[in-house]
């Protein structure tokens, strides 16, 4: 037994010192921090709890936060049977519905609570979208129009402006997977180096033309906004969005360790009752108080879908700058999309926001949306008595 034991010691540790050895001969070193946050603890993915393991700047909340006001009736709401047997089946961690600026219901399951921080997944880049529109309207960005190299270097020559960014249209070769451990998406995830990870990618393909989701656009546009402003991007959106919105707590925004730059395509950490303000503000279209943040008219092209193709030559009808653009019972609506079905909802007709979060999504797709979004929503207009 023992013989037995000691080669299979010996033949793990050959294994473990193979893997580290390619990792560095390759290149691929990020591999064995994503390995150890992954496989190593018996998952194969990240979940939205994960911001303790990375390095975080902090984006400021507001001196005087907002205070949601409940609805009369917000005692008296709840999920019937079967809409709970839902959201445990795709282990919501919270749930949020919020009327005409009131509380209308909320719900956290397990540990989570009002004030947990989840990762926002790529709701952050409807973030970054705005944080674009306000660039703009200060003037620190001249134009959407601009191409892409006035402000950063490596694209100097290329044919892509940052309204080509804003509608994922740019022809780079970036490939968006996070199944594949050596594409673009876990390189930046579980890389300490914002560009080490863009560096191997190039431009191949027409731009303008096709609608094509790749999170390392919205990466470019995080980069454009701090060439442009001078300023960090948690900097940057504490000024633009938590302290506008009266948001409650510090968020916490995931930066790579190497350039201290934000993952400007996912990883902002925070909670649902915050995230619902964010989605007041659009609901206000991107008007905070007596602040103007963004144009109308910038705001008018962020939330409805582009004049592109879809990649099967039909137009699109799914997708803005960088919001998804859907209709739920003939009412269209708006909402920034994460991974694993992290959502922030709005509903322009119904003066409604409904933000959910969790730890996955249904696997079902109905015209390029996940089909879990169009539940939530039926769940939160029954709640605000919108329906039966």
């Amino acid at each position: 037994m023992n013989k037995w034991l000691k080669r299979i010691i010996y033949t793990l540790l050959l294994m473990v010192v193979g893997v580290v050895a390619y990792a560095y001969i390759s290149g691929n070193v990020y591999t064995l921090f994503m390995l150890r946050h992954t496989v190593l603890k018996g998952k194969m993915g990240p979940t939205i709890s994960e911001y303790p393991i990375y390095s975080n700047a902090k984006v400021e909340a507001a001196s005087h936060p907002f205070v949601w006001p409940l609805h009369p009736e917000y005692e008296d709401k709840k999920l019937t049977d079967e809409e709970n047997a839902y959201h445990e089946q795709f282990e919501s961690a919270a749930f949020v519905v919020i009327k005409k600026g009131l509380m209308v219901y909320e719900q956290y399951w397990d540990q989570f609570s009002d004030s947990s921080r989840t990762n926002s997944w790529s709701m952050a880049k409807s973030m970054v979208s705005h944080m674009i529109g306000c660039a703009l309207r200060d003037g620190q960005i001249k134009s959407l129009d601009e191409p892409i190299g006035n402000y950063l270097d490596k694209y100097k020559g290329d044919d892509v402006t940052i309204r080509d960014l804003l509608m994922m249209s740019a022809g780079y070769n970036f490939f968006e997977s996070y199944q594949d451990p050596f594409g673009y998406t876990a390189r930046a995830l579980y890389g300490s180096d914002v560009y080490e990870a863009l560096d191997p990618y190039e431009l191949t393909e027409s731009t303008g033309e096709v609608f094509e989701y790749k999170s390392a656009i919205t990466q470019l546009l995080g980069l454009i906004v701090i060439k442009a402003t001078g300023k960090t991007l948690s900097d940057y959106a504490s000024e633009k969005i938590w302290k506008p919105i009266g948001a409650r707590q510090d968020a916490l925004w995931s930066v790579y360790e190497d350039d201290n730059v934000e993952r400007a395509f996912c990883c902002f950490n925070s909670n649902a009752r915050d995230y619902a303000k964010f989605g007041f503000l659009y609901l206000h279209k991107g008007v905070a108080g007596a602040d103007t943040l963004i144009d109308p008219e910038f705001f008018e092209l962020a939330t409805k879908p582009t004049p592109l193709k879809l990649l099967s030559g039909e137009a699109n009808d799914r997708y803005g700058y960088q919001w998804w653009c859907a209709e739920f019972e003939g009412e269209p609506f708006f909402y920034a999309r994460g991974l694993n079905g992290q959502y922030t909802c709005v509903l322009p007709e119904s003066e409604m926001v409904v933000v959910r979060l969790g730890e996955r999504q249904s696997p079902v797709k109905v015209g390029g949306h996940r089909e879990d979004v169009f539940k939530y929503i039926k769940m939160a207009k029954r709640l605000a008595g919108l329906s039966d």
